[in-house]
Parts: structure tokens; C-alpha cells; sequence
């Protein structure tokens, strides 16, 4: 198998590896990093800081109350910062987001073969997902407000039951026209084999021949 060169002209085992026999790579990228990192720490913030706010003006007025005082007991401490750190989690949960999205980011990647989308995802523990064309119903390309500003988008690929994106992009037009058209490629040649179509009726040309990888 031919060595996959990644856009740094670094040999990337990792993909190399994940691919099969006779499978070719027609484009593999990454999120944008500092679009990806600050999206990871946007997603829940507002949230978070409600949540974090409510809790210290609950103890807040604890404390002006007199209810410290007048049960500075150990067990009464203790249960206080146990039932405060229980009721703090959306907030862990944010400080998590943020702690790991570098790593996260460096773990991301995503590849377009001629046979199925893969998607490497995961902070210690490596997620890598496949999803053939056959079972994608729908490509989409999506802004938000942040993407806008930052100059990337995402790109989501709608199946049946779920649905699997490419996150951050820094040119998502020209990747979503290139998996739209494997899409509607494999697709239409699953549903209208070319050893089935008459000579006589040229509406079905959709082989489809993958580009070579870009050096």
C-alpha cells in the first residue's frame, strides 16, 4: 500500500492504517484550531456561568444568613461541599470541554475515501467511525454565528437514525461539493449498475475515477 502523506509531508501511519485493500484517500483534513478549541469552550458556557453564579449567590446568602455558624459542624461542612461539588457538574463538564479541546483537536481528523467517510474523534481513547455513502440520506453545509466570524463551517452527513459531521473547516464549500458528488456517484451506480444501462441512453455516466491525493 502506497504511503499516505498527510499536508505536512509527514507519513500518517494512522490513517495508512485504517485503510483496506485497493481503498484510496480523495481528501483528509483537520478542524481549524483555533475555531475548533473556541467552540468547544462557547458550547455550554452561558449555561455554566448561570449555573456557577446561581450557586455562589446560594451560598452567598448562606453565609450571610448565619446557617455556617450555627451548624459548623464537621458532618455539616463535609455535606455542604459534597452536595456543592454534586451540584457544580454542568460546570465540570465545561472546565472538562475546555481543559481537553487542544488534545481533542489534535486527535480529529477526517478522511473522504472512495468507499466511506471516517471520522478519528477522542481525548485519551481513540473513536474512529466509518460511514459508507450507501447510507448517507443527506449532506449538508452549516454556518453559525461563531463559524461566520471565524471563517469556517461544518459539514454534516444525515443518516437514518443519527448523523455524523466534519467540524470547523477552513474551506467547507469545497469539501461539501466533493462529498456531495461521491454520494450521488456511489449511490447512483449501486441503484443503476453500468452493466445494466443501455448504450443508447447516456443519462447515467457516473463513474466515478478518485482524484489522486494532493501533494
Amino acid at each position: 500500500m502506497t504511503k499516505y502523506q498527510d499536508e505536512y509531508g509527514a507519513t500518517n501511519t494512522r490513517i495508512e492504517n485504517l485503510l483496506t485493500n485497493g481503498e484510496n484517500i480523495i481528501w483528509h483534513g483537520k478542524p481549524k484550531r483555533f475555531a475548533y478549541i473556541f467552540n468547544q469552550c462557547a458550547i455550554m458556557f452561558p449555561f455554566a456561568l448561570l449555573w456557577l453564579l446561581f450557586d455562589t449567590f446560594f451560598i452567598f446568602m448562606m453565609s450571610r444568613s448565619g446557617a455556617f455558624s450555627a451548624l459548623r459542624t464537621p458532618f455539616f461542612i463535609l455535606f455542604i461541599v459534597a452536595f456543592f461539588v454534586i451540584h457544580l457538574f454542568p460546570v465540570w463538564i465545561w472546565v472538562y470541554r475546555v481543559t481537553t479541546a487542544g488534545k481533542r483537536w489534535q486527535n480529529t481528523e477526517y478522511v473522504l475515501t472512495d468507499k466511506r467517510i471516517i471520522i478519528i474523534t477522542g481525548f485519551i481513547n481513540l473513536n474512529v467511525d466509518s460511514v459508507f455513502y450507501t447510507d448517507v440520506q443527506n449532506v449538508s453545509l452549516r454556518y453559525s454565528l461563531f463559524d461566520k466570524m471565524l471563517g469556517v463551517g461544518d459539514i454534516y452527513f444525515e443518516l437514518s437514525s443519527a448523523s455524523r459531521c466534519f467540524l470547523d473547516l477552513t474551506d467547507p464549500e469545497e469539501i461539501y461539493t466533493t462529498a456531495q458528488k461521491i454520494v450521488m456517484d456511489i449511490q447512483s451506480d449501486i441503484r443503476y449498475p453500468n452493466q445494466y444501462r443501455p448504450d443508447t441512453n447516456p443519462g447515467y455516466t457516473t463513474t466515478y475515477v478518485p482524484e489522486p491525493p494532493k501533494p
